[in-house]
């Protein structure tokens, strides 16, 4: 199964989970496992992962949170293709389908069904001058493909009626984030900001959304990636061993 030039399997946290990695088409961050961690849904609830890339979501809540129906949909053949074979490495296929498909426009096999939740780990940025040649990671990272209004708005239309969209994004692009929600039906109502470290700005915000929900926004403590001497942050580290994220209200 590993048997592609480049492609190797690294343990995803400190689990038991592995996860498929070619560093030309895919290499995950700590940016999905921060969504991962953050998600407050019942194990039976139906997930959805928008841009699932090689599968990071759909791994950690099926591999280590118990989760029986996580479905992630990916634009990207190579990156599908990789997530498939980790769930099949993991024997999760009984509970995690990965589903190649534009966003903008789902697969009928994406659309027959309405998502209790909702998750992204979209591309962050607009196209610039920055990008590096490569398209597959370019794709990953830059707005090429879609753009922050397409991926909430293709949670609306897949969520069911009181469907929750929980997102993980700059933390400069806090303001777009949140109108973004709240232009598509998803109302805030649970933020968490993440530092890289005690006294550095926040780099990423972690978001949760209710569709139809009343205003009233919850703002966590921060979360530290790096404590005082750059090592993992004991909340950090906890998730790195699949701790058990907050219980849903």
């Amino acid at each position: 199964m590993v048997a592609k030039e480049g492609v190797h399997a690294d343990r995803l946290g400190r689990g038991q989970i592995q996860i498929l990695q070619d560093p030309a088409v895919f290499k995950f961050t700590v940016d999905p496992i921060l969504v991962a961690d953050f998600l407050r849904a019942n194990p039976r609830d139906t997930v959805l992962d928008l841009g699932t890339g090689g599968g990071v979501i759909p791994l950690w809540l099926a591999g280590y949170r118990g989760f029986q129906r996580v479905t992630g949909l990916e634009l990207q053949p190579e990156a599908a293709r990789l997530a498939r074979e980790s769930v099949a490495l993991n024997r999760l296929s009984a509970v995690v389908k990965i589903i190649e498909g534009d966003l903008r426009c789902p697969p009928p096999e994406v659309r027959a069904e309405k998502y209790a939740w909702v998750v992204a780990n979209p591309p962050y940025l607009p196209p610039s001058s920055l990008l590096s040649g490569n398209i597959l990671l370019d794709r990953a990272k830059f707005e090429l493909t879609c753009t922050l209004a397409d991926v909430v708005k293709a949670a609306r239309d897949l969520s069911t009626g009181n469907g929750r969209l929980v997102m993980v994004h700059l933390a400069e692009r806090l303001v777009d984030v949140l109108t973004t929600f709240r232009s598509f039906g998803f109302e805030p109502k649970l933020l968490r900001m993440v530092h890289p470290g005690p006294g550095k700005a926040p780099h990423r915000v972690l978001v949760e959304g209710h569709k139809a929900g009343r205003p009233h926004l919850r703002i966590l403590p921060p979360l530290y990636i790096h404590d005082e001497q750059g090592r993992f942050s004991e909340e950090m580290t906890a998730i790195y061993h699949a701790r058990q994220a907050v219980a849903p209200d």
